[in-house]
């Protein structure tokens, strides 16, 4: 197997710049378009939008399957880019084939009508983008570009999500404007790639079902992980879907947004340590592994503390303007949520920690754990609390989730003293 580039000479600073800006871009696309589309459309459609986005986002889970983590910890090359690129291509039509069959059921029993049908299909074609761009970033990730990744994700936000705003003022049409952030997403995915083809250093290789089925299974704990999280997360939706207006699921999701910030920022907050926190854990250094760590921890602190104080203050002043809606009542819950949000965050660094230690087998069984109470929970506290109850649902099990996590994080640790002694 050919050796990855040494690239390695860019200055982190770069890497956190643009990782920064990507990630910022990430969380903050959702939140842009739902203002477009309150104004533009209506609060209907602005629930339909969210239902649509959260709905693509979790097959969209399926589809990248875990396997960023994994790829750029791969320091020595088990699996060479094509098998990270043709594993990608298996998962993508699972996610595809997963996305029309629930769409179908859905359209098939009455709960969708033919316009949320495919407005629901057309998100998750659009976040195959994203999963096909995600193996690529990684790619240089696991080269020491983060930087060039970063630079990816931030033309491809900018271009996909400005072309659909657009669109949505022009034409007023969520199913149109979502076609037309499908064409320019690939289109500036493509033209990325072909501008950081050194960087990648891609080398064609045939398709070794072997090599995929690896993937696939060291991966699955992960991919299964994740999957379950993301349901965990959009859960009170899910029931709010089920048992409310559109217009309850656009106020639920107006205040819901913070959580996805934190979360995301917390991601480029510690994808630029992943590489160096493999290195340490490799070569059994505990001590540098864990202050990596701890780093990691006191700036997810810092954000939430800040995030928090912020929310208490402009939190629900600023939502209401930006989404022209009055959600002066919904203060505790926004409060309530945003706490949630930490241990989701903090949920999220685990999981990517664990895998790396290739502790990832355990981590289903907590999230599965959680999954079951919320299908347990969510629904009736929805049903006689209404927001107030989602978001108690959503607080309650994401602590839950995050105490497992610890526990066996700290055994996982504690493993490599012993090895150490």
């Amino acid at each position: 197997m050919g050796c990855m580039r040494a690239t390695n000479d860019k200055p982190a600073a770069g890497s956190y710049i643009w990782n920064s800006i990507g990630g910022m871009l990430n969380a903050l696309q959702s939140v842009v378009v739902l203002m477009v589309i309150t104004r533009t459309c209506g609060l209907a459609d602005a629930g339909i939008y969210s239902i649509a986005f959260a709905t693509g986002n979790l097959f969209m889970y399926l589809g990248n399957y875990g396997v960023r983590n994994y790829q750029v910890s791969d320091l020595r090359q088990q699996y060479a880019f094509q098998d990270y690129l043709w594993h990608r291509c298996v998962t993508i039509l699972l996610m595809l084939a997963a996305s029309a069959f629930y769409c179908t059921v859905n359209f098939a029993s009455g709960s969708y009508s033919p316009e949320k049908t495919a407005i629901v299909l057309a998100m998750c074609v659009l976040k195959t983008e994203d999963c096909i761009e995600e193996v690529f970033e990684g790619r240089l990730h696991q080269n020491g570009r983060l930087d060039l990744a970063g630079k990816m994700m931030t033309v491809r936000i900018l271009v996909s999500i400005g072309g659909m705003m657009a669109a949505l003022v022009l034409t007023k049409s969520l199913l149109l404007s979502t076609l037309a952030a499908i064409v320019l997403a690939f289109g500036s995915f493509i033209f990325m790639a072909i501008r950081y083809r050194r960087e990648i250093a891609w080398s064609r290789g045939p398709f070794l079902w072997a090599k995929t089925a690896g993937i696939l299974a060291a991966c699955f704990p992960v991919c299964a992980a994740n999957f379950l999280s993301f349901y965990l997360i959009n859960a009170p939706k899910y029931a709010i879907d089920a048992a409310m207006s559109e217009e309850v699921q656009a106020e639920y999701n107006f205040i819901a947004m913070p959580v996805f910030v934190i979360q995301l920022l917390t991601m480029f907050i510690y994808q630029p340590v992943m590489v160096r926190m493999t290195t340490s854990y490799r070569h059994k250094e505990r001590m540098s592994f864990l202050r990596e760590f701890m780093s990691v921890v006191r700036w997810l602190l810092v954000l939430s503390a800040t995030v928090l104080f912020g929310a208490y203050l402009l939190g629900i002043p600023v939502l209401s303007a930006l989404y022209a809606t009055d959600l002066t009542a919904l203060k505790g819950d926004l409060m309530l949520i945003l706490l949630g949000s930490v241990f989701l965050a903090m949920n999220g660094f685990y999981s990517a920690v664990l895998t790396l230690m290739r502790m990832q087998n355990r981590i289903p069984v907590y999230y599965l754990i959680g999954a079951i109470l919320s299908l347990i929970l969510t629904p009736h506290m929805v049903a006689t609390g209404g927001i107030t109850g989602a978001v108690t649902a959503f607080t309650w099990i994401m602590a839950l989730v995050c105490a497992l996590l610890t526990m066996q994080f700290i055994a996982g640790v504690r493993h490599i003293g012993k090895e150490l002694l």
